[in-house]
């Protein structure tokens, strides 16, 4: 599947939770399959991360349209795993690196959920530019904010 189809199944798939969502439904049926859906989801996300890292390392060339796609990546899929916390998926833990305490701060686990897709908006706006200089600290504020998340509500 090509990054662009990958991506439109992205935006698709994000419209559709969020109108579940809207309607107060949760897709999930079973615990085990909500897991799954979020630590795929994040997954996908780490790997574009990880590509975009490298080029704002410098240890992979600089391709700014591969950038900008990869951010818009992290973007789409940045609404996509957190309905998989709630519902079935709610307070599941096994064969997870989720630590029980995301439910029980859930208003702020919310809350840096919100400041990771709006620091991903602003890089996503900056890789408009192509320029590694406005990039590059749009970027750091975006792994901020994951490792913030992690360090409060993922076992590593």
């Amino acid at each position: 599947m090509t990054l662009s189809r990958t991506l439109c199944f992205i935006a698709t798939l994000s419209l559709c939770l969020s109108l579940l969502n809207t309607a107060q439904a949760n897709p999930f049926t079973d615990a085990e399959d909500a897991v799954k859906y979020r630590q795929q989801a994040l997954s996908m996300m780490r790997d574009n991360f990880g590509i975009m890292s490298a080029m704002a390392r410098g240890d992979r060339d600089y391709d700014a349209e591969q950038f900008k796609q990869r951010a818009k990546a992290v973007y789409h899929l940045s609404y996509i795993p957190w309905d998989a916390f709630q519902g079935v998926g709610e307070r599941v833990t096994e064969n997870s690196d989720a630590l029980p305490v995301i439910w029980e701060n859930w208003s702020d686990f919310e809350s840096r959920i919100s400041n990771f897709q709006q620091a991903v908006q602003e890089l996503v706006e900056a890789a408009d530019s192509g320029n590694m200089r406005e990039i590059r600290p749009k970027f750091m504020t975006v792994a901020r904010n994951c490792q913030q998340c992690h360090q409060g509500y993922r076992a590593d």
